[in-house]
C-alpha cells in the first residue's frame, strides 16, 4: 500500500523499485481493517496483512518522476518509466517497462531464487499501465482505475526425457520442441466504495488477450532404455535428433515431427456489486451479486508426419480446427448478520448461481483431400467452403451446450475479539450446496444428453490467536469437494492426437479433500530472535486422475478419467531468525521444510484386463541457511541451500531415487571512494544422485554491478554484468505414479549491460 490505499494490483513491487529512497518516511507491517469492517464498526471481515509505504511529509503532495535505459552485449535492452502525482485524497500514476532479460535481476540480491529455473526460456516484454486513485475530503467515497497493456514475445527451445513406469518396466520417449509466440494482454478495473449512508462496493473489469505461436516438435519413443553408458538426458536428446529421425536401434516404436499454428483470442467482461446496511440495532445484512461473461476463438493447424516402426509405415495428418466458445456466469446471495455485545456473531445467507457454456470443435482432415500434402504448406485453407466441409472429420468434431444451477445455504458463526492484550478470532462456516448440471453433446450421429444433480456438504472452521509480544497461534480444517466435469462422463474417445487418445468415463465420482493446518510463531525479545512452525496435511479421496494405457507396438497411450484412492501430503515447515549482537550488526536466519507426497496413479498396457496401480513415495527435505552482516556502507551475506528429494516405490521396474540440488556462496554491497557502489553475488549450484552421470555437475554462477550517482544523486549510472561466467544452464526434474520428466530449458545468455536513471522530485510549497 502507499499511504494506507492499494496501488498497482497487478505489480505491487512498482512501489518499492520506483520511490527514491529519500523521500520515504517509513515501511510499516499491520493487520488493516476492511473499509467494509470499518463501516460497520466491528470486524466483519478478517484484517489484511498489508505492507504500507509512508512518504514523508514533504514529498506527500507532489510529482516523483524517474526514468532508466540500458543496453548491453548479446542484444540485451532494458527502459522504464515510472511517475506519480500524489495529495492527500488522489493519486495519479503512470508507468512503462521494456526488457529482454527475463527477470529484473540486480546483483547483490541474496539470491533467495535459483536463476537457472526461473523464466525458463527467452522472451521479451513491453508494458504500459495507470493507477487513478481519488477520494473525497472525508473518505467514504473512493474510486480506483487501474489499467496495464502488455505485449510479449517468446522464444521457448526445450529437451525433454520422460518415462513411463509400465507394470514390467518404463518405456523413454525423447523429444524437441521449438516454439515462438507472440501477443498482446490488455487490463481494466474500476472499484468504487461508498462507505455513506450505507457500503457500496462495486468492481468493473475487462481483460482481453490476442496472441499466435508456433512451433515444431520432434519425439521419439522407445520401449527399452536408449541412454549409452554414463550418458546424461541432454547427450541422449542431441546424439537422437542429429540423425534427421532415422532409426537408432531396434528399441525404437515411433518417431514423430508436429508442425504447430495457432492464433485466437480472449475476451472477458465482469461486473461485482456488493451492498450492507448497519441497523440501528447493530445487525447488519448483505446482498451482493457477480457477473461474468467471455468469449475465445482459437484456429489451429497441426501437420504430423509420423513413422511406425514395427509396420514401416508413415501416417501424415494435416489437421486445422476452429473453436469458438461463449460462457456466462452470474450469482446473488444475500444473508443477514446478527451481531452480538459479547462479540458473537452469527450470519445467514441464500445464493444462487448459474452458469452457460457453449462450444464448437469443429475439426478438419485438409490431408484427405487429393494431393494437398504435397501442394501446400502448414496455415493453408481451401478456397471454397464446399472443399473445406469435405474435409471434416465427424469423428471428432463435437458441440456442447452446458447449464449449471447451484441453490447455496450459508451458515456462519464466529467471534472476534480485539483490544489491547491480544487478538482472537474464531470461524465456523457450513455451505449446503444443490447442484444441477445439464450437458448436451454432439459428435457426428451421436446426440446424447448427461445430467448431474449433487447435495454439496463443504464445513471449515478455524481459529487465529496472538499478542502484541508476538505469539501467534493458526488452526484450520476445511473441505474441498470436486464434481467431475460433464464432459469427462460421455463415453467417447477423441483420436486427434495420434499418439494419444482420450476416453471418456461415465463411472466418474465426485472427489473429497480434508485440509488441515497448523502453525505456531513468537518472538524471544531477550534474544532479538523469532521463529514460526507449521505443519499441513490433506486427505484426497476418489481423487480424478488419468489412467493411462501404453501400446507397446505403436507407442499410442490411450488417457481415461478415473478415481483414485490412496493419494495424501503431509509436510511440516520452520523458520527462525535472530541478532547475534545487541547492536543487531549480524544476522541469523534459518528455514527448513519436509514434505511427504504419496503418489497413487494407474498405469498398464494395451491388452491387460484392468490397469494397474502404482504408488510412488515422494520425500522433499529442504533448508536454506543465511547469515547477515551489516554496518554502514556494507553489508554481505553467506547463504546456503539445499533440496533433497527421495522416490521410493513398491513397483519392481522402478529404482529408488535419491537426488541431492544444493548451492552456497556470498553476497556483498558496499560503497567506495568517489561514491561508487559496488555489488555482486556468487554462488555455487551443485547437484548429486541422478541417474545419469551428466546430471551430476556444479554450476558457479557469478553477477556484479557498479554504479555511480551524479547531480545531487538524480543521475545514476549503473553497469550490469550478469552470469560473468556462462554457466546457467535451466533443467527440471519431476517424480509423480505414472513417471519421471526430466526437462532442459533455454535461457538468456551471459551479458555485461550499461544503464542510466535519472529521477526528479517536485514539492508544491
Amino acid at each position: 500500500m502507499l499511504q494506507g490505499e492499494k496501488l498497482f494490483k497487478k505489480d505491487r513491487k512498482l512501489v518499492l523499485k520506483n520511490f527514491p529512497a529519500y523521500t520515504v518516511k517509513n515501511v510499516s507491517f499491520y493487520d488493516k481493517t476492511t473499509d467494509r469492517s470499518k463501516y460497520l464498526g466491528y470486524n466483519n471481515e478478517r484484517k489484511e496483512f498489508v505492507m504500507d509505504v509512508k512518504l514523508k511529509k514533504e514529498y506527500s503532495k507532489g510529482y516523483i518522476a524517474n526514468a532508466e535505459g540500458g543496453c548491453g552485449t548479446h542484444n540485451r535492452y532494458t527502459g522504464r518509466m515510472f511517475g506519480l502525482r500524489d495529495t492527500p485524497h488522489s493519486r495519479l500514476s503512470l508507468f512503462g517497462n521494456l526488457n529482454n532479460m527475463n527477470q529484473y535481476y540486480y546483483p547483490g540480491s541474496d539470491g533467495e531464487q535459483d536463476p537457472r529455473t526461473e523464466n525458463n526460456g527467452v522472451f521479451s516484454r513491453r508494458v504500459l499501465g495507470m493507477d487513478v486513485f481519488s477520494a473525497n475530503k472525508d473518505e467514504t467515497v473512493k474510486n480506483d482505475f487501474s489499467g496495464e497493456i502488455i505485449w510479449s514475445n517468446s522464444d521457448d527451445k526445450t529437451r525433454t526425457v520422460a518415462s513411463t513406469f509400465l507394470p514390467t518396466k518404463e518405456n523413454y520417449v525423447a523429444s524437441y520442441d521449438n516454439s515462438n509466440g507472440h501477443g498482446i494482454y490488455s487490463f481494466i478495473n474500476n472499484e468504487l466504495t461508498i462507505s455513506k449512508p450505507f457500503y457500496i462496493s462495486s468492481s468493473t473489469g475487462w481483460e482481453y488477450s490476442n496472441g499466435s505461436s508456433k512451433f515444431t516438435q520432434r519425439s521419439v519413443t522407445y520401449n527399452k532404455s536408449p541412454f549409452h553408458d554414463n550418458e546424461g538426458a541432454e547427450s541422449l536428446i542431441d546424439r537422437i535428433f542429429k540423425s534427421e529421425l532415422q532409426p537408432i536401434d531396434t528399441t525404437m516404436v515411433n518417431s514423430m515431427q508436429k508442425d504447430f499454428d495457432t492464433h485466437g483470442y480472449y475476451s472477458s467482461l465482469w461486473q461485482v456489486l456488493g451492498t450492507s446496511k448497519k441497523l440501528p440495532w447493530g445487525d447488519s445484512f448483505d446482498v451482493n451479486m457477480d457477473a461474468t461473461y467471455t468469449k475465445e476463438k482459437s484456429t489451429v493447424f497441426n501437420d504430423y508426419q509420423i513413422r511406425y516402426m514395427d509396420q514401416n509405415h508413415d501416417d501424415l495428418q494435416n489437421q486445422y480446427s476452429k473453436e469458438p466458445t461463449t460462457h456466462f456466469r452470474y450469482k446473488a446471495w444475500g444473508s443477514y448478520n446478527i451481531h452480538l455485545l459479547n462479540k458473537w456473531n452469527f450470519a445467514m445467507g441464500y445464493e444462487y448461481a448459474q452458469q452457460y457454456n457453449h462450444e464448437i470443435h469443429d475439426k478438419y482432415r485438409l490431408d484427405w483431400l487429393d494431393g494437398w500434402s504435397k501442394s501446400h504448406h502448414i496455415g493453408d485453407l481451401p478456397s471454397t467452403r464446399d472443399s473445406l466441409l469435405a474435409a471434416l472429420d465427424y469423428g471428432n468434431s463435437n458441440y456442447t451446450w452446458y447449464h449449471s444451477r447451484e441453490h447455496s445455504g450459508l451458515f456462519h458463526v464466529f467471534y472476534d475479539k480485539d483490544d489491547k492484550e491480544s487478538k482472537m478470532r474464531f470461524d465456523f462456516n457450513v455451505n449446503i450446496i444443490n447442484k444441477y448440471e445439464k450437458l448436451r453433446y454432439q459428435k457426428a450421429s451421436l446426440d446424447t444428453m448427461a445430467f448431474n444433480r449433487n447435495w454439496l456438504f463443504t464445513p471449515s472452521v478455524s481459529f487465529n490467536y496472538s499478542t502484541p509480544k508476538g505469539m501467534g497461534l493458526d488452526m484450520s480444517y476445511g473441505t474441498e469437494i470436486n464434481t467431475p466435469e460433464l464432459i469427462k462422463k460421455i463415453n467417447v474417445t477423441d483420436t486427434t492426437d495420434p499418439l494419444a487418445r482420450y476416453r471418456g468415463n461415465n463411472d466418474l465420482k465426485n472427489s473429497l479433500s480434508h485440509v488441515f493446518h497448523l502453525g505456531f510463531r513468537n518472538r524471544i525479545a531477550s534474544m532479538q530472535a523469532q521463529y514460526n512452525v507449521a505443519a499441513d496435511f490433506r486427505i484426497d479421496r476418489n481423487l480424478i486422475g488419468n489412467a493411462v494405457t501404453y501400446n507397446q507396438s505403436n507407442g499410442v497411450y490411450t488417457y481415461q478419467p478415473r478415481n483414485i484412492n490412496g493419494n495424501w501430503t503431509g509436510s511440516v515447515s520452520n523458520g527462525f531468525s535472530m541478532a547475534l549482537d545487541k547492536d543487531r550488526l549480524w544476522n541469523l536466519e534459518n528455514n527448513a521444510s519436509f514434505n511427504f507426497n504419496r503418489n497413487v496413479d494407474f498405469v498398464t498396457l494395451a491388452g491387460s484386463a484392468d490397469y494397474q496401480i502404482s504408488k510412488v513415495n515422494n520425500i522433499y527435505v529442504t533448508d536454506g541457511l543465511k547469515l547477515t552482516m551489516q554496518k554502514n556502507k556494507f553489508r554481505a551475506a553467506l547463504l546456503g541451500n539445499m533440496e533433497w528429494h527421495n522416490s521410493v516405490s513398491l513397483s519392481n521396474n522402478f529404482s529408488t531415487m535419491n537426488v541431492f540440488d544444493f548451492n552456497y556462496g556470498m553476497t556483498a554491497t558496499y560503497v567506495l571512494p568517489l561514491n561508487i557502489g559496488i555489488s555482486t553475488d556468487l554462488k555455487m549450484y551443485s547437484r548429486r544422485g541422478y541417474s545419469e552421470s551428466a546430471a551430476n555437475n556444479n554450476y558457479l554462477i557469478w553477477n556484479m554491478s557498479l554504479s555511480r550517482s551524479f547531480i545531487k544523486n538524480k543521475l545514476d549510472v549503473r553497469v550490469i554484468g550478469y552470469d560473468l561466467l556462462q554457466k546457467i544452464s535451466n533443467h527440471s526434474f519431476v517424480v509423480n505414479g505414472q513417471g519421471r520428466t526430466e526437462t532442459f530449458y533455454n535461457n538468456i545468455p551471459s551479458y555485461v549491460m550499461l544503464t542510466v536513471g535519472y529521477k526528479i522530485s517536485i514539492n508544491p510549497k
